[in-house]
């Protein structure tokens, strides 16, 4: 705990800090938790804190509506949270007992509707069939902001981001922010985990990633990080109805801690940096 509160101070420009729900799902859906739920992690971290705590929540395993309806108001009311990320399960062939994201927004939405300080969060997988539409229905129902899977291409995430503008504009809908996720990456075995999580890595990309040089561990992946979002970035600035974008740090394993947080330091020099 000690060590975020001390990476969280490091970095003057930090927003929020964003805290997963880690956890593994047996074959029949159920969650299995190893590590302190995101809830308490950010009851704990926030006394030392000067960012606010981005909560995640896999809403489809709550026990039905009651139950997601008990958690959330315990979160906003006692623990005094504002900030959710509501997640959908990681298989479509599962019967889950609580809601979809969509009806989870909605009663995020409906619980909060007297007070403007609470924000609805979402993901965005631009690989996944009709994702444009799937981004609509969220922000329908309440969505303020999404963040995207680990991007280690500029496609397809570019074209989906221009076909939400212009769908919002469309339907004179406001676009929620979308937080583009990077992360260093140290060894093939980070390749190989980003992979199976279904991040997209061409074999060029790899190559890249892995291609240290004498320098040191994981500065390739930043070259990357870089150029991939100066190429989205310019992308959905020259669109029609450009999408208000972030960035979201994420270390996807424990030995890139530093490097992620050597990362979000740097990310304001890469702002404005010309795409390779």
């Amino acid at each position: 705990m000690k060590k975020v509160q001390d990476a969280v101070a490091s970095i003057p420009h930090l927003d929020a800090l964003n805290i997963p729900e880690v956890l593994d799902e047996n074959h029949a859906g159920l969650p299995f938790y190893r590590n302190l739920g995101p809830r308490e992690f950010a009851k704990r971290l926030n006394p030392g804190s000067r960012v606010e705590p981005i909560v995640n929540k896999v809403v489809v395993h709550a026990q039905g509506k009651d139950d997601l309806t008990a958690w959330l108001q315990g979160a906003i009311d006692v623990d005094g949270l504002r900030n959710f990320i509501l997640v959908g399960g990681s298989s479509s062939r599962v019967s889950y007992p609580g809601p979809e994201v969509v009806a989870a927004n909605e009663l995020l939405r409906w619980l909060t509707r007297s007070r403007g300080d609470v924000a609805c969060g979402n993901i965005t997988i631009p690989e996944r069939p009709r994702e444009v539409e799937r981004l609509l229905r969220k922000t329908r129902s309440g969505a303020r902001f999404f963040t995207s899977q680990v991007l280690f291409e500029p496609e397809p995430v570019s074209t989906v981001l221009v076909e939400y503008g212009d769908a919002c504009a469309a339907e004179g809908l406001r676009p929620a922010t979308v937080l583009l996720s990077f992360a260093p990456v140290a060894d093939y075995e980070d390749v190989e985990f980003l992979v199976w999580l279904g991040a997209t890595i061409t074999p060029e990309t790899e190559e890249a990633l892995l291609a240290h040089s004498g320098r040191e561990v994981g500065r390739a992946s930043f070259d990357v990080a870089r150029r991939i979002w100066a190429r989205i970035r310019d992308a959905s600035a020259d669109s029609r109805h450009p999408v208000p974008l972030g960035v979201n740090i994420e270390e996807i394993s424990v030995h890139n801690f530093d490097l992620a947080v050597r990362m979000a330091r740097e990310f304001p020099a890469w702002k404005d940096a010309k795409a390779a």
